[in-house]
């Protein structure tokens, strides 16, 4: 795996000296000198184990500051040492031989750093995160191919009368629309509008395509009915296992009684858009 780290230590700076590690005086000097023994452990023949304690206790620090108090009161200078620390950990995880569990762990640390902390080197959390994608997503590309598609039970629908039907169009102008149907409120179905997705074209959507590209990266996830229940919580989760307890069904009927949406972060977004293209 020598080819993945060079990519990885391509979008980092090219020696000890260039790479920023400056902190306001909200973040102890014995916090500070962590990072920097981590920095120095990036760019020696360090241990893969050494350099995976050192960024653990990084993230272990900083993760007790993220959780003391409200979040809104969480300084942003312990969600940037959070970031360094998801960062380091990356570089630990993938610098060697790294195994498919491990670049697994790589794009969950990533994502937690990009979910919980703030952003760093010009966000390169983000660029990590495809790096490791690219090769997981390479990895697993064939056995998508091969993967039978899940049936599913299709509503039955009843006859509509013609005079009762909605009528049906396809890519009306966009004056004939408003004029036709906006403006008089009259309802109508909008044929062919979209055949020119990604989604309906190179990329059709489906569990399994869904699992292929994103099933390995962690969203957050708010379960509950409305924001006011007190049973309301929220979680992350990788979207296999969003998939695999909510998508799926397979979970408990209690479970099953809640009512589980993608939260639409940063991250998310991110994943998502990058699906769309």
């Amino acid at each position: 795996m020598a080819v993945l780290w060079s990519k990885l230590s391509a979008v980092l700076p090219p020696n000890e000296e260039e790479f920023p590690l400056q902190f306001s005086d909200k973040v102890e000097s014995s916090v500070v000198s962590v990072l920097q023994q981590s920095r120095r452990q990036l760019y020696s023949d360090a241990t893969s184990t050494d350099r995976t304690l050192t960024a653990q206790i990084i993230l272990d620090l900083s993760w007790e500051k993220l959780n003391t108090g409200t979040w809104r009161d969480v300084d942003k200078e312990w969600r940037r040492v959070y970031s360094y620390g998801c960062l380091f950990k990356v570089a630990a995880l993938c610098r060697e031989h790294p195994s498919a569990d491990e670049i697994l762990q790589g794009i969950r640390t990533c994502d937690m750093g990009l979910l919980m902390g703030a952003a760093i080197m010009d966000n390169v959390l983000q660029v990590l995160v495809q790096i490791l994608l690219n090769i997981k997503i390479y990895r697993i590309k064939a056995k998508f191919l091969e993967l039978p598609c899940l049936k599913t039970e299709r509503p039955r629908v009843p006859v509509i009368k013609d005079e009762q039907a909605v009528p049906r169009i396809k890519c009306p102008s966009l004056e004939s629309f408003k004029s036709d149907y906006l403006l008089p409120l009259r309802p109508v179905i909008l044929e062919a509008t979209a055949d020119h997705w990604p989604a309906f074209n190179e990329h059709p959507w489906s569990v399994e395509y869904l699992r292929s590209v994103a099933g390995c990266r962690t969203v957050p996830v708010e379960v509950g009915s409305r924001y006011t229940d007190e049973e309301w919580s929220q979680t992350l989760l990788t979207v296999n296992e969003f998939i695999d307890q909510y998508v799926l069904n397979r979970v408990s009927a209690s479970s099953l009684s809640q009512f589980p949406f993608l939260t639409l972060y940063e991250c998310l977004f991110l994943i998502l858009f990058s699906l769309w293209v």
